[in-house]
C-alpha cells in the first residue's frame, strides 16, 4: 500500500487521524533466513528446514534490508550488530502469543522469552530502521526492559549507536520491569497495534526513558492504536512534538502519561482513559507540555486541553 503525503499543519483532526493511521499497513515480508529454535539441528544454514537456533547465530546474516522470521520460542538476551540498519524481526504468526503450555514450547508462534536466570533486555537496538513486528515478549529479569533503544552517538552518520527510526508493530510486551526503554535521545520512533501490559511492580514503566549520551531529543516518536493495561505506569519520556493517538489506557495509575521535560506540541489526541476528568491532571499521574494539544476520551467527559486546565 503506497503512503499517503501529509501535508496538513497545525492541529490533528480526525482527517489526519486516519491518514496517519492508514500509513501502519500490516509489516508483510518474506523472510531471507528463520530462527526456529525448537526446528533446529547440527547443520544450520538460516533456511525454513536448516534453520538458525538462536538471534546470535543469525547475527553474522544480519545485513540492510534483511527479514529475520522467527518461529518457537526464543529464550535468549540479545545485542543487535552495531551500524547494521534496516533490519527486519518478523514473527510467524500475525497473532503474537505466549506460545508455550506449563513452560514447554507447544509449536508456531514467535515468542521471545527470558533464558534461565536472565538479566538484561531481550534485544537491544544500535542501529537505524530496525522492524520488529507480530513478536510476545516477556521478560523476567527485575531491573531490564524488553526492548532497549540505544542512542550513544553524533554525527551524520552516526558515528556510535543509534536506534532511531525503529518500528514496532503488532507485539505484545510484558514482565517484571519496563516494556520499552531508550537510553539516550532515540528520535522517530513508532510503536503501533501493540499491546503493553503487566509491567506492575514498584516503579515499572510500559516505557521508559533513561538519560543517556546521544544527542536526539526523543523527537517525532508516534504510538498508534496501542493498548496499555495493568502498569505501574504508562508512558515517563520528555518526547518533543510526539504523537500518541488511538490508544487506550485502562488503569489510571501513578504514572499515567508524564511528559515532563520534553517540547511542545505533542499531540496527545483521540485515546481513551480510564480516568474520570476531576482525577485528570498531574496530581493523578497526567502530565503535558505546555503548548500541547490534547483531546481525549475519559470515563465522564471528553477533555480538550492540557490535563488540568
Amino acid at each position: 500500500m503506497a503512503l499517503i503525503t501529509l501535508t496538513q499543519q497545525g492541529a490533528v483532526d480526525a482527517a489526519l487521524l486516519s491518514q496517519l493511521n492508514a500509513n501502519f499497513a500490516s509489516v508483510s515480508k518474506t523472510p531471507n533466513f528463520w530462527v526456529r529454535p525448537q526446528a533446529s539441528g547440527t547443520v544450520q544454514d538460516g533456511s525454513y528446514d536448516k534453520p538458525f537456533g538462536s538471534m546470535a547465530l543469525a547475527r553474522p546474516v544480519m545485513a540492510p534490508g534483511v527479514v529475520i522470521g522467527v518461529s518457537g520460542v526464543l529464550k535468549e538476551e540479545f545485542t543487535a550488530p552495531l551500524g547494521v540498519n534496516n533490519v527486519t524481526i518478523l514473527g510467524e504468526s500475525e497473532v503474537p502469543r505466549q506460545a508455550t503450555t506449563g513452560g514447554v514450547p507447544n509449536g508456531g508462534g514467535a515468542t521471545w522469552l527470558s533464558p534461565s536466570g536472565g538479566t538484561s533486555w531481550l534485544i537491544r537496538l544500535r542501529a537505524q530502521g530496525w522492524t520488529i513486528a507480530n513478536i510476545y515478549f516477556n521478560n523476567s529479569a527485575t531491573a531490564a526492559p524488553c526492548i532497549s533503544i540505544l542512542t550513544d552517538g553524533t554525527g551524520d552518520p552516526p558515528l556510535d549507536s543509534d536506534g532511531a527510526h525503529t518500528l514496532i508493530y503488532n507485539c505484545i510486551l510484558t514482565g517484571t520491569d519496563d516494556g520499552i526503554n531508550v537510553n539516550g535521545g532515540t528520535n522517530f520512533v513508532r510503536v503501533v497495534n501493540t499491546t503493553l501490559f503487566g509491567f506492575s511492580g514498584s516503579g515499572d514503566l510500559a516505557v521508559s526513558s533513561t538519560a543517556g549520551a546521544g544527542v536526539g531529543t526523543l523527537l517525532d516518536w508516534r504510538f498508534i492504536n496501542c493498548k496499555f493495561f495493568n502498569n505501574a505506569g504508562n508512558i515517563t519520556a520528555g518526547l518533543s512534538h510526539a504523537t500518541i493517538s488511538g490508544c487506550v489506557f485502562e488503569n489510571g495509575s501513578a504514572s499515567n502519561i508524564n511528559l515532563t521535560g520534553g517540547t511542545a506540541p505533542n499531540y496527545v489526541v483521540g485515546n481513551y482513559f480510564n480516568i474520570a476528568a476531576a482525577d485528570f491532571d498531574p496530581a493523578g499521574g497526567t502530565t503535558g507540555v505546555t503548548g500541547d494539544v490534547w483531546s481525549n476520551t475519559l470515563t465522564d467527559a471528553i477533555e480538550t486541553g492540557l490535563p488540568a486546565n
